[in-house]
């Protein structure tokens, strides 16, 4: 949520600066950008799903091993920011079987402007005529933390780069080393940023503190599916340009999003995809639990002639299908 602090900050922090994001020699500006804001010259509208809320930020209790593997909370007093693996299971949110990002709604307006269609492109490295299968290889995600990216508007018919930190609960697509590569609030084409330093510029929101905002860097290698944590706070596996079809995998019920020390993977420990289990008594019957028990094929035979009670014939274990 923005609040009216009225004016752009004038937070300098050391580090980078110069081109490729904004900078023309000296300090860099850095734009402020919230949750939903479109920000400069944007490509399209917006194709973030409302229906996607965001996740609870991560805590920052005791580091894990390892040290960055840990996400901090992004604007708490005790939030140290810096570099974090994008293969890092619980660094980014997301909802199970919603998506964040209208993927088809994005491809199609962009190809259908040749001219944005040529920009947006080039900054992600590919021809126009690959941006329908490149979308549909990035996984839609929501940010956790704030985090630190190149952005790109569209003006002139190019695309013009410049820093900006997303706020955290920002819906981005990401590739298969869990790079943030667009901004689903307006379509841009991001990119890793340029530098840490910079003076930010732009309304804060209440919880935006300098020193928790994070980058991104690519995991060691590509991964298959990347380990979201939902508004509970439970981890689930969403396969990497699945489109927020996440089926039945739930790497993990124990969930806060830290990930216990382990970088360079998306896959949960364990690497469980199996469906789980239907709840269903494992004799599979499908009557009312209300019905007499049958005898089991094992049970003694019957004994002659002499009336049985009602309970004595469930059968030890049968009783049970009435239970959850």
């Amino acid at each position: 949520m923005v609040v009216g602090l009225g004016v752009a900050l004038g937070v300098v922090l050391g580090g980078g600066s110069g081109g490729g994001g904004g900078g023309g020699g000296g300090t860099q500006n850095v734009a402020l950008q919230p949750v939903a804001a479109e920000g400069q010259a944007p490509f399209t509208g917006s194709v973030a799903n409302a229906a996607a809320p965001a996740s609870p930020s991560p805590r920052t209790s005791a580091p894990a091993a390892g040290g960055s593997a840990s996400a901090p909370t992004a604007g708490s007093p005790s939030a140290s920011g810096g570099t974090v693996n994008g293969g890092q299971p619980g660094l980014y949110g997301g909802t199970r079987d919603v998506a964040s990002c209208d993927v088809p709604k994005l491809s199609a307006y962009l190809t259908g402007n040749s001219d944005k269609a040529k920009a947006w492109a080039g900054v992600e490295g590919i021809d126009s005529s690959q941006i329908d299968s490149y979308l549909h290889g990035l996984t839609p995600v929501v940010l956790r933390q704030d985090t630190r990216v190149t952005n790109h508007g569209f003006t002139n018919g190019q695309a013009n780069p410049y820093q900006a930190v997303l706020q955290s609960g920002t819906a981005v697509l990401v590739d298969s080393q869990g790079v943030p590569r667009v901004r689903c609030a307006c379509g841009n084409p991001l990119l890793p940023p340029n530098g840490t330093g910079g003076a930010y510029s732009g309304a804060a929101w209440s919880s935006f503190n300098p020193d928790g905002v994070v980058t991104v860097q690519p995991a060691p290698a590509p991964v298959t599916e990347i380990v979201l944590v939902d508004q509970t706070g439970h981890q689930f596996g969403r396969p990497v340009g699945g489109g927020g079809s996440d089926g039945s995998a739930s790497p993990s019920a124990s969930g806060s999003g830290s990930s216990s020390g382990k970088t360079g993977s998306g896959t949960p420990s364990g690497g469980s995809s199996s469906a789980p289990s239907s709840g269903k008594p494992s004799g599979g019957s499908s009557g009312p639990s209300g019905s007499p028990a049958s005898p089991g094929p094992g049970s003694a035979p019957a004994s002659p002639a002499s009336p049985a009670s009602p309970a004595g014939g469930a059968g030890g274990g049968s009783a049970g299908a009435g239970s959850p």
